[in-house]
């Protein structure tokens, strides 16, 4: 492949990892906007069910295969617990108690989780360097600036946003899993990797929903507002985003590709204030941008070896 064709290739990632950053930024006020209104992990079951249904149509359609010997689907479906059915329970149900916003800067931190927790579960500390470090001491310092108000304050806030980090952390060993084992150890496609996850969040979701919830009646779930809003997560923010990310992690690795995170919050921010008429705390700011700051160090002295990215 020539410099041109490279520089072609490193662009087309880059407007895939901005469209990336739009969907996901978008999904925070209309997770909102469901939880308000209908059991969490309800929702979030709702929201994978609509992505699987249209990725299993539209692999139908190419005639995919998206089924594996037995004996390893029990690696696919331990990542769709990790990387998709225990965050996004943990997301919904963190949103009923904080804002959109404050959920996406606390979801920013992905990639630091990613860069720590690959040292110690995966042993893999070919990424650690004197300023990556930097952007981890960072990202703490914002993680507390944002706790600081709500410590020793009982406040529901404090609930969401101690499901939001464990979001956070939950996602980045599922980011992990992906890179390490089935990327590197296992020979499945990109599609079967997707509906086996999906596969495993949705029943994850649906026993956990079944046993800690009250179903609304189907009446209450299709109104025009939460069905529009149901669609935009299921379709856009994770049918289509979904595709998008586990191309670039395959591509990208881990800690490269959940950088995607220190976008969504700005942009979150944005949709805050246009729709709800929101404005973040100075302390939300503040944490914000040391995190940020913080995720920006990780990302710089990447190495170009594919494999260690």
């Amino acid at each position: 492949m020539n410099n041109k064709q490279l520089s072609q290739r490193g662009w087309f990632h880059f407007s895939l990892f901005l469209l990336l950053a739009l969907l996901w930024s978008g999904s925070f006020i209309n997770i909102k906007v469901v939880v308000n209104q209908l059991p969490p992990v309800f929702c979030a079951m709702i929201r994978v069910l609509i992505s699987l249904i249209c990725l299993s149509i539209l692999f139908a359609v190419r005639r995919k295969n998206v089924f594996v010997p037995t004996l390893k689907y029990w690696r696919l479906w331990m990542a769709g617990f990790f990387v998709q059915a225990l965050p996004f329970a943990l997301l919904f149900y963190g949103e009923k108690f904080i804002e959109p916003a404050l959920a996406s800067i606390i979801n920013s931190t992905v990639s630091i989780w990613a860069l720590i927790l690959g040292a110690v579960i995966f042993r893999d500390v070919s990424q650690w360097t004197l300023i990556k470090v930097t952007g981890v001491i960072l990202g703490f310092i914002g993680i507390i600036i944002i706790f600081a108000p709500f410590i020793g304050a009982r406040e529901n806030s404090l609930i969401g946003i101690i499901a939001i980090f464990g979001m956070a952390i939950s996602y980045s060993i599922g980011s992990l899993i992906n890179q390490h084992i089935i990327f590197k150890k296992m020979s499945v496609s990109h599609e079967t990797n997707l509906i086996q996850q999906h596969s495993a969040s949705v029943l994850f979701l649906f026993v956990t929903s079944l046993a800690l919830e009250s179903w609304p009646s189907w009446s209450e779930v299709f109104t025009l507002q939460l069905s529009l809003a149901f669609i935009y997560l299921g379709l856009m923010a994770t049918a289509i985003a979904w595709m998008i990310y586990f191309y670039l992690l395959k591509e990208w690795g881990a800690v490269r590709t959940t950088s995607v995170m220190y976008i969504v919050p700005v942009l979150a921010i944005v949709w805050d204030f246009l729709f709800l008429h929101l404005i973040p705390s100075i302390n939300e700011l503040m944490g914000m941008i040391a995190i940020l700051v913080g995720v920006t160090f990780i990302q710089w002295g990447r190495k170009t070896n594919k494999s260690t990215l």
